[in-house]
């Protein structure tokens, strides 16, 4: 079976989208299905990796492109999967899929949000052009019901997919010497978070984040992953703060390396303000780290832990929420551990990337008949 996989954006660049094709794309291959992937090039990547198709854009803007060549290049597959949202090439990908008779699935990502002009653009793209899309499509995947349900997200073979995790490489490790490893003390309680600091993940709340740790009663040090155009604006706030020296940006980390971030930390916090996050991979890396999480209460985001036995939900955008929480963990080392071990026993039985590629697997089964 040959299937092409659309996206917006693929490893190197950092993000869910792309984490979730790399991994859907990678599990397939283990099965046996020959996966190529269709993405925008980016300056930061080459364009001669076996498999990944970086098309030049016509047109780019964010993380958006017209990738005119892909009308042709998906001629001959026997599914296309696009990831959605793409925009400015989705609808060609589609318009592709009927014009070769090519069957279509989509993994419906998360619904952007915007204000202004680009929030008034989002808003007529998906007026005009987002029900068309669905109608066309075999299966749609939703990484959960909630979200859906939530984004009046309507489909008559709608399946939900939660993304999986590579529990074989996201373990618990030695906290002493992954808190080394970033230079960090040994011995206080550890707070991770990872995410972009660009503007495109305005909504991470890595600034909610900052000021619930300022206002925390208990011992801690916080360990920022992640890098972007922001960045220097967080490490001002800390330093308003006045906790710049328990807060420690560790920048991008290798992807091979991310593990070790977990492994260093008692507690990750996913702080997100707005449903632009849906789902939050990254909670799955702490789960199967053997680490809580503490999430917001929003649609998708509170259906990967199992409150107050994997984790916790705190009000959105809400500080004082979540510095009551954050002071119960790093207060209270055997509750933390205990949770800990919960998420990484439902990381295994639930999140798997292995298993959940074979239930892929059976989708593109059924819509091939």
């Amino acid at each position: 079976m040959r299937v092409a996989f659309v996206t917006p954006v693929y490893p190197p660049y950092r993000g869910g989208i792309g984490a979730v094709a790399e991994h859907d794309a990678r599990c397939l291959r283990a099965l046996g299905v020959d996966v190529d992937v269709f993405t925008p090039q980016h300056k930061a990547s080459s364009a001669t990796e076996k498999d990944i198709m970086r098309l030049q854009p016509f047109f780019a803007w964010g993380n958006g492109a017209i990738l005119l060549d892909l009308f042709k290049k998906l001629r001959g597959y026997d599914i296309v999967h696009l990831h959605y949202p793409f925009f400015g090439s989705d609808i060609l990908a589609v318009i592709a899929t009927r014009f070769w008779r090519i069957p279509l699935v989509m993994t419906y990502h998360m619904k952007p949000k915007a204000c202004g002009v680009l929030g008034f653009t989002f808003r007529m793209y998906r007026w005009m052009l987002e029900s068309f899309m669905f109608r066309s499509a075999r299966a749609l995947l939703v990484s959960s019901r909630d979200y859906a349900d939530a984004q009046s997200v309507k489909h008559a073979s709608m399946i939900e997919m939660p993304f999986g995790i590579d529990t074989s490489r996201f373990v618990p490790g030695d906290c002493v010497a992954a808190r080394r490893s970033f230079g960090i003390d040994e011995h206080v309680p550890t707070i991770v978070f990872v995410g972009g600091l660009d503007r495109a993940h305005y909504f991470k709340g890595v600034d909610v984040l900052l000021r619930a740790c300022a206002a925390m009663n208990v011992p801690w040090q916080l360990l920022i992953v992640g890098d972007g155009n922001n960045r220097k604006q967080f490490e001002s706030l800390a330093g308003e703060l006045g906790i710049d020296d328990k807060t420690h940006f560790a920048g991008s980390v290798p992807f091979e390396d991310l593990p070790r971030a977990y492994q260093a930390a008692d507690v990750h916090v996913l702080p997100s303000i707005d449903y632009s996050e849906a789902f939050g991979v990254v909670t799955l890396e702490a789960m199967s780290t053997g680490i809580p999480s503490i999430v917001s209460d929003l649609p998708g985001v509170r259906q990967v832990i199992a409150p107050n036995e994997t984790g916790s939900l705190v009000l959105s955008g809400d500080v004082a929420s979540l510095t009551a929480t954050l002071d119960r963990y790093c207060g209270d080392e055997a509750y933390t551990k205990a949770c800990g071990a919960r998420a990484r026993i439902r990381a295994c039985a639930h999140f798997d990337e292995k298993n959940l590629a074979k239930r892929l697997l059976e989708v593109y089964n059924k819509v091939v008949v």
